[in-house]
């Protein structure tokens, strides 16, 4: 199917985020509240005598011709969709990002990822993608106890970002329309029965696009065994902004252009 609604090509701009942001760096994630300003309204369990609202984002119900599609299969359960997502995903994304895509509870891991990026901690084990080795690279500064976030960190992730930004758009949303209602039963069985998945795709990516700028130097310090940043206010944003800052400059510009260009859609 080769037309794709503007609700549908925002969403690719979902699954781009979350392959380039979850190259995570080992950093510590504090435990402190977010500012009013970074913070997104995650109360989304509404009371037993209400019904939910309608969805202010609604993904088209995937209408898939088998006489111009006849390759395709049924969608699987949710429990056993990992090798067909994966497949599908296989033949868009090159082998460097296949080999860090998870293959199990992929879709769930995806779903819960999303949900926690506006949140100060994501779960080492609902990564859909591994952490790079060796990722985090800082120097010394000479005389005190302080240490400067290196370029080298994102150079390192450059030529993923510029491959990533080449994936040919219909075929991420025709993967992304067809398995969707996977993510929303996946976003249903983590606790938001009556909430629309697509909808918190959306203020997720608004919630990252309002992260802020910090040219170099980053400074760090280790109070304990893991990098912080030494200035409250970055160590008190999300860890899917923190995530864009780690990016550097250059790289998360990128990201954010892709989700501006994916918005302005929409607008």
């Amino acid at each position: 199917m080769k037309q794709i609604s503007t609700y549908i090509s925002f969403s690719i701009a979902l699954l781009f985020i979350i392959l380039v942001c979850l190259l995570y760096f080992n950093m510590k994630v504090t435990n402190k509240t977010l500012s009013q300003q970074t913070q997104i309204d995650t109360s989304f369990n509404l009371p037993a005598n209400e019904s939910p609202e309608e969805p202010r984002f609604p993904i088209p119900v995937a209408a898939y011709n088998k006489i111009e599609r006849p390759e395709l299969i049924a969608i699987p359960a949710l429990g056993e969709s990992d090798q067909y997502l994966y497949l599908a995903l296989s033949g868009i994304f090159d082998e460097v990002v296949m080999r860090l895509l998870t293959k199990t509870i992929l879709i769930e891991k995806i779903v819960a990822t999303i949900d926690n990026l506006p949140r100060q901690h994501i779960a080492e084990r609902m990564r859909p993608i591994s952490a790079r080795e060796n990722s985090f690279i800082v120097e010394t500064q000479l005389g005190v106890n302080n240490f400067i976030l290196s370029a080298r960190s994102y150079d390192r992730y450059n030529s993923l970002i510029d491959n990533l930004s080449m994936i040919d758009a219909n075929e991420l949303a025709n993967i992304y329309l067809r398995f969707y209602p996977l993510f929303q039963e996946a976003y249903e069985d983590l606790g938001y029965p009556q909430v629309y998945f697509n909808d918190r795709v959306i203020d997720v990516i608004d919630h990252l696009l309002s992260a802020p700028e910090v040219n170099d130097p980053i400074i760090l310090h280790r109070p304990h065994v893991l990098y912080e940043f030494i200035h409250p206010e970055l160590e008190a944003l999300s860890s899917g902004q923190k995530l864009l800052i780690r990016l550097g400059v250059r790289n998360s510009a990128k990201v954010k252009q892709f989700l501006i260009d994916f918005k302005t859609l929409i607008s």
